[in-house]
């Protein structure tokens, strides 16, 4: 019962999860079909397909899942490695069903600078699973970088074209230099973005948006980068530009309209 009151709760959330259901069994399993559990993007479980070695790969798979937005069917041996090199191995197989709820929103970050460190807590917060890139050399920041679920040290920017993108994935290019935001646009304009940000100000987005017009983009492929990135709330430090920009970025997946709730609600409440 608990299962499906976490899985009714996170669908009430609008949460990114998985269910991995047994569907078969062979030999002597630890559960048996029509057991259930459920995976959340943090890892956290609810319910049981057996514990152990079993249940390990089932949820690995479930984050797989999540982030590929397919279903699976998989079979694992419910045997430990250690009797199976003991030659003792005599069916003992569970086949379960693995379907992810909805797929886990993917944010790159182009640059992992000061507002980008502080970008990726927010982000992981919200469910994103977040890719950070950089060309630099990130000592002393490891730390600050560890919640990112993969990272890339390119020796320049000029291969970022070499990584594989997920379409309908957000970027946020806010690498070191003009040139290299410029490098970083001109590829993942080409990656069928959702949503794409990038930091600066009037001139250097002039200088840019030229540059990629010569390159070939219309100008409505450029209207819909959001640059500067982030909405207007007065915020200057990384911190507060970081909200600014996830903001944004979850109005832009959302359907959302940036303005306040209260505008948004006024004319239904008064006159009282």
């Amino acid at each position: 019962m608990e299962f499906y009151k976490q899985v009714l709760k996170a669908m009430q959330e609008n949460k990114v999860y998985a269910t991995a259901t047994v569907v078969k069994t062979e030999g002597n399993t630890p559960r048996k079909p029509g057991a259930k559990m459920v995976v959340f993007a943090d890892g956290s479980i609810e319910g049981s397909v057996g514990g152990g070695i079993v249940e390990k790969q089932a949820a690995a798979d479930c984050l797989k899942a999540m982030r590929s937005g397919e279903t699976m069917l998989k079979t694992y041996s419910a045997i430990s490695q250690e009797v199976a090199d003991k030659g003792m191995v005599c069916g003992n197989n569970m086949t379960i069903f693995i379907e992810p709820a909805q797929r886990m929103p993917y944010l790159y970050l182009c640059g992992c600078g000061h507002v980008a460190q502080a970008v990726l807590p927010l982000a992981k917060a919200m469910g994103y699973y977040v890719v950070a890139i950089d060309a630099r050399d990130i000592s002393g920041y490891e730390e600050v970088l560890r919640p990112a679920d993969e990272l890339h040290i390119l020796e320049s920017f000029d291969q970022i074209g070499q990584l594989d993108f997920v379409p309908g994935s957000a970027f946020i290019a806010c690498s070191f230099s003009h040139k290299t935001d410029g490098d970083i646009l001109n590829v993942i304009l080409g990656k069928e973005p959702s949503y794409v940000g990038m930091l600066g100000g009037k001139p250097k987005i002039r200088a840019l948006f030229t540059k990629l017009k010569e390159n070939g983009y219309p100008e409505e492929t450029l209207m819909q980068i959001h640059a500067p990135i982030g909405l207007d709330i007065g915020g200057e430090k990384p911190a507060e530009i970081a909200v600014s920009i996830m903001a944004e970025v979850l109005a832009a997946k959302n359907g959302g309209s940036c303005r306040t709730m209260r505008d948004i609600l006024h004319d239904s409440i008064f006159p009282l």
